[in-house]
């Protein structure tokens, strides 16, 4: 692990190097600076004695005869005096005259660079080593015109040493207030950084106490704004987390408290299946205690099949997911789970909570229920059978001359056996439907038109003795994978009710309609609908919205128990909508 530097170490040399590297670059920029400024003022200079000799040397040539030689004395004299080295060549190169040299010896001066640009005409410039001189020179040399040609060539030219001796003194100069405008600086950086650090420091030992748990510890309030800022605003941290962490706390507790008081099994899971959490209910369930079973595997506990599938299935997906599932041990139990996801704070899924309930005793005291049912149903078929048969004997023996009171005893007693008989029926439709249920049975694709109209010919007689129209819209290629006798039933009982309450001369309508993955069949009437408090209990048994109208009209009040377990069976389902005096629509959905 790197080694961690104190904040005062990582800004004093950060401060001092950017101070250092500022004043050599300002120390830098001002020394070319003034070399430029000197070069350019030396320029200026020989330029105006190169055009003063180049007027004055133009005269003597075009007068003089001995001009070669008065030109050298002249050149001469002038750096004599002026101490600047002037130098006079013809068109040729050859030198008639310099201040310093004998141009006798004087090699020939036309490659020179300087020379060049004065033969074509313009101010030549340069700056070299003068092996006559053993300096370096700058050069300015310009043409003499005569007649419009060139008769010589004037050159002026001063050593760059002098101004090479100018600048070290100044950078000499310049170093020394260099060294101690860094000491200042390496004073005042050192300062700034003490006072920087200093309630940063503080500050550190503030939050290490934060860090201790001690949330009552204050920081100290520096100075300046930003730490200022800083500071308050690591005190309110502290103090909103103190209240927090207190609040916590004590839903820890009430959840802790209701977690162990609940009767159902809960298991919180993470996604490799370990037990994240577990409540007494459920270690009891599984025969464990609550210690044992934390970071556990939760096949470790429980080993069975049905458990397992559910768990990866519960795992590969965010819906709830629940089922029914047998455990094997002593006496076999029936639980039902339901599982839940579980998201971390950064909404990433880190596993699933399952909660189990003993349904046991449930699932028994249902499968009591049904076989009572099915068996009293079916037990009491056969009397009623009997005793109908014998109404229809009597009715067929009685003479002419009996009493009108007769017929009309044995008729009530007629009507109320086939109410029986019908309600009999209907228990034990519903006992095989419940019996079904789950067990998954693949259905055919069943051509919908044909199942409609079959219900629609059961109702021929009501609806001619009402003189009820029913329309039919449906898609000459719907289909659905149905049952097509339990299908044809629901469809039979829901129209038998719409023209059963509906009034005479009405129309019922029903209309099948695709919709994405699914088939909805809606039949509506327009009778006096149903009051919105009736609306969510029509579909449980013996559930009557008008009781003395529904046993006039024949009615077992188990019409739409039956239509509603006929569609779970298909797994879909059934919804009303209704008003009061507008009319009444069930619609049917069911899977494609």
């Amino acid at each position: 692990m790197t080694k961690k530097k104190k904040l005062i170490r990582q800004i004093f040399p950060a401060f001092l190097v950017i101070t250092v590297l500022s004043l050599l670059a300002v120390t830098s920029w001002s020394t070319r600076y003034f070399k430029t400024i000197f070069l350019e003022n030396a320029e200026q200079e020989l330029t105006i004695r190169a055009k003063l000799l180049q007027h004055q040397f133009a005269d003597v040539l075009s007068e003089k005869e001995d001009r070669i030689g008065y030109i050298d004395t002249q050149c001469k004299k002038i750096g004599a005096s002026t101490g600047t080295r002037v130098t006079v060549m013809l068109p040729s190169g050859v030198v008639i005259g310099d201040s310093f040299g004998d141009t006798g010896t004087m090699e020939n001066h036309m490659k020179r660079p300087e020379i060049m640009m004065a033969l074509k005409r313009q101010k030549g410039i340069s700056i070299r080593y003068s092996a006559t001189l053993n300096q370096s020179m700058m050069y300015i040399a310009l043409p003499v015109m005569i007649d419009q040609r060139i008769s010589a060539v004037v050159r002026t030219s001063v050593s760059i040493s002098s101004i090479d001796g100018q600048l070290k003194a100044i950078q000499n100069n310049v170093f020394l207030a260099l060294v101690l405008t860094i000491l200042a600086a390496a004073v005042a950086s050192l300062f700034v950084s003490q006072r920087i650090t200093r309630p940063v420091e503080q500050m550190k030992n503030g939050a290490l106490e934060f860090a201790r748990g001690n949330l009552g510890a204050r920081l100290a309030v520096p100075q300046s704004e930003e730490l200022s800022e800083l500071a308050m605003t690591m005190n309110r941290m502290a103090e909103n987390l103190d209240e927090k962490i207190t609040s916590l706390k004590s839903r820890t507790m009430e959840l802790e408290a209701v977690h162990t008081s609940m009767q159902e099994g809960v298991i919180a899971i993470d996604n490799e299946e370990r037990i994240i959490t577990i409540n007494a209910a459920a270690a009891k369930l599984f025969g464990f205690s609550v210690s044992n079973l934390k970071t556990r595997y939760i096949l470790e506990i429980v080993r069975n099949m049905a458990l397992e599938k559910f768990i990866q299935q519960a795992l590969a997906t965010h819906e709830p997911v629940e089922e029914d599932i047998k455990l094997s041990g002593n006496d076999q139990i029936i639980i039902n789970i339901h599982s839940t996801a579980l998201y971390d704070a950064e909404n990433s899924r880190m596993g699933t909570l399952i909660i189990f309930h003993d349904i046991t005793r449930l699932r028994r005291l249902e499968t009591m229920h049904k076989d009572f049912a099915a068996n009293v149903s079916h037990e009491l078929q056969t009397p009623l059978t009997t005793v109908k048969g014998f109404i229809e004997t009597l009715q067929g023996m009685m003479p002419s001359n009996a009493p009108g009171s007769y017929e009309h005893f044995l008729h009530i007693i007629e009507k109320n056996v086939n109410r029986m008989v019908a309600l009999i029926n209907d228990l034990l439709a519903l006992s095989r439907l419940e019996r079904l249920q789950g067990t998954g049975v693949e259905f055919e694709h069943q051509d919908l038109a044909t199942l409609i109209q079959g219900a629609v010919h059961a109702c021929d007689s009501q609806m001619k003795e009402k003189k009820i129209n029913i329309t039919v819209e449906c898609p000459d290629n719907a289909s659905a994978p149905v049952d097509p006798l339990l299908m044809e039933q629901a469809i039979l009982n829901l129209l038998d009710n719409a023209v059963k309450y509906s009034p005479h001369e009405s129309r019922v309508n029903v209309k099948v309609t695709p919709k994405e993955q699914q088939i909805q069949i809606i039949i509506k009437d327009n009778g006096n609908g149903i009051a919105k408090e009736h609306l969510s209990k029509i579909f449980n048994r013996f559930y009557r919205v008008d009781k003395a109208r529904t046993r006039n009209e024949g009615g077992t009040g188990l019409g739409l128990a039956i239509v509603k377990h006929i569609v779970q069976y298909h797994h879909g389902n059934v919804s009303v909508t209704s008003e009061k005096g507008r009319g009444t629509a069930f619609t049917l959905t069911i899977p494609a």
